[in-house]
């Protein structure tokens, strides 16, 4: 009677260690399976990241070569401005220049007018005189 208690017990502890072990792997299994899923959920929010990364990525280069073609036509306007406006104060000095110019000789002629018209009173006078003489 006791071997066969014996016998008995020692089939109830086998078939618990059985039954644990099958419990066991069902429980890795769940687990494996949880832990796909878990990895899953995060690898599809890193790869989408990534790719969200790569295209930021991209769009900044193609914002710099952008920046870089914009800042360069613009110091093109500027020095076409600057050159333009360095023509139109030429111009403006040109046109004093002229209206300069364009005093004096009235002051010339002015004063030739002047001296024709002294000239020619004296002459006038000069030929008065000389009858007279």
């Amino acid at each position: 009677m006791l071997t066969s208690m014996l016998k008995c017990h020692r089939n109830k502890q086998q078939e618990l260690k059985r039954s644990q072990e099958e419990k066991r792997q069902d429980v890795v299994a769940a687990l494996y399976k949880f832990n796909e899923g878990v990895l899953s959920e995060i690898n599809s929010g890193v790869s989408s990241s990534y790719v969200n990364q790569c295209q930021i990525d991209a769009e900044m280069k193609q914002l710099q070569s952008q920046t870089i073609r914009f800042t360069k036509l613009t110091n093109q306007w500027a020095t076409q401005l600057n050159g333009f406006y360095t023509a139109l104060k030429e111009i403006g000095d040109v046109e004093n220049w002229a209206s300069g110019i364009e005093e004096d000789l009235k002051t010339v002629a002015s004063s030739l007018e002047y001296l024709h018209k002294s000239n020619t009173t004296l002459s006038t006078q000069s030929i008065e005189i000389k009858p007279d003489a």
